[in-house]
C-alpha cells in the first residue's frame, strides 16, 4: 500500500486481547489495554511497562483535550477520565458518564474527543454480552434495550444520546473539519461503517453505509489529514477515501482491534491487533477532528 513508508514492526507481544492505543506527545509515550489482563501498558524509549494495573477491563482509549485519558471500562460499564502526572504516571481517575435516563450503561467501547473538547463514545453490549435474552458475560444484561453512540454531558448520569441507529456501534472517528461522524457497526449482523453529518450542537443527520470490511468486522479508526478513512479490519488494516473508495489493504498477522497515529510527528500508525502492538511508518499524518 502506498500509504505506507516502512516494514511492520512487532514492537510487543504476549498479551491476551490488546487494544485503545493512545499516544501522549508531550511523553513519547503509547498507551494501549489489555483487557483481560485488566492493564493499561505504556510503550516508551522501546520498554513496556504497566501503567495502570487495575484498569476496570478497560478497552477504548483517547486524550481528552484537558489533558486526561478518556478511558472506556467494562466491569464499570463507565467512561472515566485519568490523570496524567509530570513523570507521565496515572495521578487520578474520576467517572464521567456511567447512567442515562436512570438505567446502568452497557459497556462503554471507544471514545474520542473533538477539538472543541467535546467527549463522544460507544455503548454497544460486548461487555454484557446478552443473546437472545441469556447473558453471555461477566456482567447483567442491557437495561438500556438499545446500543447508543453518546456524547458527554454535564454530570456522570447526564450524557447525550446522539443516535442510537447503528446496530453494534464499535470504533469512531471525526472527519479533519468535524462535518462527519464515521461509527463502525460490529457484529454478527453487520460489518461497516456509517458516516453521520453532524449539526449544530452535535446533531447527527443523513446516516449512510461508506465501507464494507471484507474480512472480519470494523473496528477502531482514525482519520488522516486528507480524511481518509483507516480502519481494523480482520486481517489487517483497510484505507477508504471520504466517498467509500477503497485505497488499500495493509495486511497484519493478527486481527487487528484498533490504531492510532503517534510519533514525533504523527505519522507513525500504532496497531493494537489482538497479542501484540505493531508499529509502521505512513506517508501521511494524524487528522484529529
Amino acid at each position: 500500500m502506498d500509504l505506507v513508508t516502512g516494514d511492520l514492526e512487532r514492537v510487543a507481544t504476549g498479551y491476551a486481547f490488546t487494544e485503545g492505543p493512545c499516544w501522549l506527545p508531550e511523553h513519547g509515550m503509547l498507551l494501549f489495554t489489555d483487557i483481560p489482563g485488566n492493564a493499561i501498558h505504556a510503550w516508551r524509549d522501546g520498554e513496556v511497562s504497566r501503567w495502570v494495573e487495575n484498569a476496570h477491563f478497560a478497552i477504548g482509549l483517547a486524550r481528552g483535550r484537558d489533558g486526561r485519558v478518556l478511558a472506556c471500562e467494562h466491569s464499570t460499564r463507565a467512561l472515566a477520565a485519568l490523570e496524567v502526572g509530570a513523570d507521565g504516571a496515572c495521578a487520578g481517575r474520576e467517572v464521567l458518564a456511567d447512567r442515562y435516563e436512570g438505567c446502568v450503561l452497557n459497556s462503554t467501547n471507544d471514545v474520542i474527543a473533538a477539538r472543541d473538547g467535546t467527549v463522544l463514545f460507544t455503548d454497544p453490549p460486548f461487555g454484557v454480552r446478552t443473546l437472545e435474552g441469556d447473558l453471555h458475560g461477566y456482567q447483567q444484561a442491557s437495561e438500556l434495550g438499545a446500543c447508543h453512540v453518546f456524547r458527554m454531558g454535564a454530570a456522570a448520569d447526564t450524557p447525550v444520546s446522539l443516535t442510537d441507529a447503528v446496530y453494534r456501534p464499535n470504533g469512531l472517528c471525526l472527519s479533519p473539519d468535524k462535518q462527519v461522524l464515521y461509527v463502525s457497526d460490529s457484529s454478527e449482523r453487520f460489518h461497516k461503517v456509517v458516516a453521520f453529518d453532524v449539526g449544530p450542537d452535535w446533531r447527527l443527520s443523513g446516516p449512510r453505509d461508506v465501507a464494507e470490511m471484507p474480512v472480519g468486522v470494523p473496528d477502531g479508526m482514525r482519520v488522516d489529514v486528507e480524511g481518509r478513512l483507516w480502519v481494523a479490519g480482520g486481517d489487517g488494516v483497510y484505507v477508504w477515501a471520504p466517498d467509500g473508495t477503497a485505497l488499500g489493504h495493509m495486511p497484519v498477522p493478527e486481527m487487528v482491534t484498533n490504531l492510532e497515529f503517534g510519533g514525533a510527528d504523527l505519522s507513525d500508525l500504532w496497531i493494537t491487533a489482538t497479542t501484540s502492538l505493531y508499529r509502521i511508518s505512513t506517508a501521511t499524518q494524524c487528522g484529529r477532528a
